[in-house]
């Protein structure tokens, strides 16, 4: 079966309609413009920053101050949270590291090393405190969630006493 058909020099696809000619498509989108300007509201002054401000100067709304403020355009909140959560990661894959050296370690014992267990367990709490208050689209979410499941594997296979 063809798939696609050459018409006139173009590739025409079925199930796509034929667009018009250039002239015909300019002057759509010249219509469309014009529609556009015409519907386009111009903002109220409460809301609109005025542009000969100085640098400096916070707009006299504060959500905008907040969100001009804040680079990425998300809650200054979820910013803060989301520092702490990527520390908190850090600490967990720290101790993560630790525990793993411990463990290849003979001189070590198991007694010794419940402390870095009880610690990690502690970090894992944390994390997912911190998951909890991150939204769901969140890529870093993802990251703290997969630290979170091999740091509790790990916890659990100790407290098992699979290293015995």
């Amino acid at each position: 079966m063809d798939i696609k058909k050459i018409i006139n020099g173009s590739i025409s696809i079925p199930g796509t309609k034929q667009k018009g000619t250039s002239e015909t498509s300019q002057l759509d989108f010249q219509k469309l413009l014009q529609e556009a300007k015409s519907s386009n509201k111009t903002p109220s002054p409460s809301t609109a920053m005025p542009l000969s401000k100085g640098v400096g100067e916070i707009p006299p709304d504060p959500a905008l101050a907040v969100k001009a403020l804040n680079l990425l355009g998300e809650p200054v909140g979820i910013s803060q949270i989301r520092s702490q959560g990527i520390k908190a990661a850090e600490n967990t894959l720290s101790l993560l590291e630790k525990y793993q050296k411990a463990m290849a370690d003979p001189q070590m014992t198991l007694k010794k090393v419940d402390h870095w267990v009880q610690s990690l367990a502690q970090e894992v709490n944390d994390l997912i405190s911190f998951s909890d208050k991150l939204p769901a689209a969140d890529p870093l979410k993802e990251i703290i969630s997969e630290i979170g499941i091999v740091s509790k594997v790990e916890i659990q296979k100790f407290n098992r006493g699979e290293y015995i």
